[in-house]
């Protein structure tokens, strides 16, 4: 039996070398390859010129408060959107799906640029105020700190629905009503028993979010100005113009630091208001305080009802019957304007950014399509996210494996697989930045493939990691029982079943390397540009509504992307229905 054993651990770790190597060699690396940088020649001035200067105190400041600001209101806003979407049933959940998951899988830099077309000066905001006479200039919107924090919360409300989605789901929407017939108002019932419940995924919301905001740099650049420059910011700045790549390891560790301080601090500020869910066993102290005999002579009693001045049930009835409705259509318009405003700019017949258009032209489409450099940016972009979603897929079904239904060391190893995740992006991009340049894969698609795949990996590996967790061991012993090899089984059990999940899987990694800016922007320039590079210089550049055309055909391929994935699944639904009709009536 030690024999067996042994060889089955032999061989989850030759399933589990792949992505181990991976990540060591091209994240954890990368991460240390940042210390020495940072440390180098005279690093106490260097470090101290951070904490003293009051330019650089500002930007941490200012980042750390544009971070908590932006966490705190998608919080706010994103609970309620979550719990209607964890009660809702088909259609009406399907439609809630689509509304969070259309921005989530839209480019970044696309949504980001959808605010320059609402709140410029000839924008959305200023056409509507002027034409109904509320005002009689335009307003300075942009470069603002209200713009910054709009479009952070924007890009992150799926982030933190997706978090509180899972753990909202699993709460008996029952208590609700417990909490009303023992007495406890609205309010009371829901911040006494719904946001206790869900504070598990309160804190996994808040930290994924916090951490998006605090490496971010793309909404402060396009849509701040010098007052809300923001720590990446400036390490993606130092980096571009190549000014001083210590001083930029220098702010890249400091950033890093002061995040892993912060969410230190909010896992144990929030992990306070969990301890109740793991109640202490009662001890011979609390037994005694308990009265050996209740008085039941008070059920036997007349209730004295008295009438209230105000009929606060009925209030609460109406106020819930039109509260979600109000609610959903503000979402969903803040979720979804954005995105359709750019179909209308996309066939503006202006020169720069205006809304509404003064006339519609085909003019903008056809640019990118006879542009070379267009053309070459998306075929590049295709190359390296197919590449990436081959190579993602992969070390994900061979971890998943690896793992297997039961692993001796699973939760230090999937601590390693999924750190990716928690390191600001901007930091893994910048030490991939630093070491890549040592042995040529900047300016590569090898070395972009490879800091996709690494941040990518995790996402894929989570949705593998859930299907096979559905799949039932003993179809696998079966199939060994009755003379299949190890192979056989996986190809004609295995595989099958996690399909499904691999098929999510490769469809995430494609969109994911699509939608990725951050790596893209800082590993490519010149002899490799993708089509984010690409977008983020004609942003940054040019205010033409040739990037507005540019992000219409991006979201258009997403939505078709996703509509051919939720007709994949319908019909393999419709398919497996009559099946397990035949044997249940069978049995």
């Amino acid at each position: 039996m030690t024999r067996i054993q042994e060889m089955i651990d032999w061989r989850k770790a030759c399933l589990l070398a792949p992505v181990t190597i991976l990540l060591l060699v091209a994240f954890v690396l990368p991460l240390l390859y940042i210390v020495p940088e940072a440390f180098s020649g005279d690093a106490f001035k260097r470090f101290l010129r951070i904490f003293q200067s009051p330019v650089y105190t500002k930007i941490i400041w200012t980042t750390v408060r544009i971070s908590f600001e932006a966490t705190a209101i998608t919080l706010f806003v994103s609970f309620p959107l979550a719990w209607l979407l964890s009660r809702s049933k088909g259609i009406g959940a399907l439609l809630l799906g689509l509304v969070v998951l259309v921005p989530f899988l839209t480019s970044v830099l696309v949504r980001t640029f959808a605010w320059l077309a609402i709140l410029g000066q000839k924008g959305l905001v200023n056409a509507t105020l002027l034409s109904l006479g509320l005002i009689s200039e335009p307003l300075p919107l942009l470069f603002s700190e209200t713009a910054v924090v709009l479009a952070l919360v924007h890009s992150a409300i799926p982030m933190m629905v997706f978090a509180l989605f899972s753990v909202l789901r699993r709460i008996d929407g029952r208590i609700l009503l417990a909490a009303h017939t023992l007495g406890a108002n609205p309010a009371r019932a829901w911040f006494g028993m719904v946001v206790p419940l869900a504070i598990r995924g309160i804190q996994s919301g808040v930290i994924i979010v916090f951490l998006f905001t605090m490496a971010t740099f793309i909404a402060p650049a396009f849509l701040g100005n010098q007052r809300q420059q923001m720590l990446a910011q400036v390490i993606q700045s130092e980096i571009e113009t190549g000014a001083n790549w210590s001083l930029a390891a220098a702010l890249g560790i400091t950033l890093a630091g002061v995040a892993t301080l912060i969410v230190v601090a909010l896992s144990i500020f929030l992990g306070i208001f969990s301890r109740w869910q793991n109640p202490r066993e009662a001890t011979q102290g609390d037994i005694k305080h308990i009265p050996p005999t209740v008085d039941r002579s008070v059920l036997r009693n007349p209730v004295k009802r008295s009438e209230p001045r105000f009929n606060m049930s009925r209030l609460w009835r109406v106020v819930v019957k039109y509260a979600a409705p109000t609610y959903i259509a503000l979402i969903s318009t803040f979720l979804l304007l954005p995105l359709l405003v750019l179909f209308p700019v996309a066939f503006s017949s202006a020169e720069v950014l205006v809304f509404p258009p003064p006339g519609f032209s085909l003019r903008w489409f056809e640019e990118i399509v006879n542009s070379p450099e267009w053309i070459e940016a998306a075929w590049t972009s295709f190359q390296i996210g197919a590449a990436t979603s081959v190579l993602t897929l992969t070390l994900a079904t061979l971890t998943v494996l690896g793992f297997g239904h039961k692993f001796r060391y699973r939760n230090a190893a999937e601590a390693l697989m999924l750190s990716p995740m928690t390191v600001p992006a901007v930091v893994f991009a910048l030490g991939a930045y630093l070491s890549f340049s040592k042995v040529g894969l900047v300016d590569t698609k090898m070395g972009i493939i490879l800091a996709h795949t690494v941040l990518g990996f995790p996402v894929v590996y989570l949705v593998a990691a859930a299907t096979f967790s559905s799949i039932d061991p003993g179809l696998a012993k079966a199939a060994a029982s009755l003379g299949a090899n190890p192979f056989r089984a996986f190809n004609t059990v295995t595989f099958p079943l996690l399909l499904p999940g691999l098929s999510v899987g490769a469809l995430l990694a494609m969109l994911n390397s699509f939608d990725e800016s951050i790596a893209s922007i800082f590993l490519s320039n010149l002899s490799v540009k993708t089509l984010p590079r690409k977008l983020w210089e004609g942003i940054r550049f040019n205010t033409s509504p040739e990037a507005a055309a540019v992000s219409a055909m991006l979201l258009t391929a997403t939505c078709l992307i996703i509509l051919l994935g939720i007709m994949v699944i319908i019909k393999r639904q419709k398919r497996s229905s009559p099946a397990l009709q035949a044997n249940s009536e069978s049995a």
